[in-house]
């Protein structure tokens, strides 16, 4: 129960229109998912559903056992990071004050720059990065900023939607090799949302093809390479 997150039968409908579709799955500590499929599929709803985002319209989801639909999950959403796709940077903000956001008032100056350096260096970044603002930072360190303030709270889930998007096969390699290696030193509960199926293949070892609202296929990279269907082939190739 502790550090999972469960989907059972989810539905969402948005004006008499079916936006999710009995959507099952369950995420589990030391084991990174991946969604995968293509545009528009549902991929970015699930994920907004399990954050609260977005609210279901029957089913459940269970995150460490408490139900989304229960008062108590508030308590839970305090230990779950969240990278948006558009990176969600204040833009009249530092980086170091973007990573540290949630502690800006608490906290000495000092004290915030030098946790920020912390963070930064663990998605790759430097402590001269830090007092940068992010019209200076480059896409992908924009996106390793928006990782690095995910991670600030030290949350038990990190939830990724399409964190290399718009990048260079490099940066996206670096990007989810940042995420992997992150879920395993700090034990967390790791779900992303990828239209870069190419390169999620690469450092996921599990995988949720999502099509059509609904979910088409889940399992091993390993069993999605050696026997993959007609959608799957056309998302890798």
């Amino acid at each position: 129960m502790h550090n999972t997150i469960f989907l059972e039968n989810v539905n969402v409908d948005f004006e008499q229109k079916k936006i999710l579709s009995n959507i099952s799955f369950k995420v589990l500590p030391n084991n990174p998912v991946c969604l995968i499929g293509k545009g528009l599929s549902g991929k970015s709803t699930i994920l907004k559903s399990i954050a609260g985002l977005v609210k279901i319209s029957s089913g459940d989801i269970k995150i460490s056992g408490i139900s989304v639909k229960k008062k108590k999950i508030e308590n839970v959403y305090k230990s779950v990071g969240m990278v948006f796709e558009k990176d969600a940077l204040f833009d009249s903000l530092k980086v170091w004050e973007n990573v540290m956001f949630k502690s800006l008032n608490k906290k000495k100056k000092k004290d915030l720059v030098e946790n920020s350096i912390q963070f930064l260096k663990m998605v790759g970044l430097s402590s001269k990065d830090a007092e940068l603002f992010p019209a200076e930072l480059s896409g992908g360190m924009k996106k390793r900023v928006a990782i690095a303030r995910a991670i600030s709270h030290q949350p038990n889930f990190l939830l990724l939607d399409e964190p290399t998007a718009g990048l260079d096969p490099v940066k996206t390699n670096m990007i989810f090799d940042i995420i992997r290696k992150l879920s395993s030193e700090l034990k967390i509960t790791v779900l992303a949302v990828s239209s870069d199926v190419r390169g999620a293949i690469k450092h996921f070892d599990e995988f949720i093809v999502i099509d059509d609202s609904k979910v088409h296929w889940k399992g091993k990279r390993t069993k999605l390479l050696k026997n993959p269907s007609k959608l799957i082939k056309n998302l890798l190739y």
